[in-house]
């Protein structure tokens, strides 16, 4: 009964195995035939820098805006800010005195 289970657990393992590297080939299987995917280097530079300096002529403001004119404000004034350092601080405070109320009095602990 043992062997068996062995033989039926390599057969499996086989079968996985083979399609595993069945299925590497599959993505470069998936093109059109006949036609090339690889494009020359220099090709390539070409068009990344002419869509680089496209994207950042386009993205250059006429003029810096004012910070003032942003309309942001700081995390930390708003009320969501307000409750997440709340809520930091009373984790802290909490840490500081578990610390020193620690309940558990063992050997090891008593000399740190």
């Amino acid at each position: 009964m043992k062997q068996q289970f062995r033989t039926w657990r390599t057969a499996a393992r086989v079968l996985v195995l083979a399609l595993v590297v069945g299925a590497i080939p599959l993505p470069s299987m998936a093109g059109e035939p006949g036609k090339s995917v690889a494009t020359p280097l220099r090709a390539s530079i070409a068009k990344a820098a002419a869509a680089n300096g496209a994207a950042l002529e386009q993205a250059k403001p006429a003029t810096a805006p004012n910070k003032s004119d942003l309309g942001s404000t700081s995390f930390f004034k708003k009320p969501v800010g307000i409750a997440v350092l709340a809520i930091v601080g009373a984790g802290v405070g909490y840490m500081a005195y578990s610390m020193g109320h620690d309940r558990i009095h063992s050997v090891v602990r008593s000399t740190q």
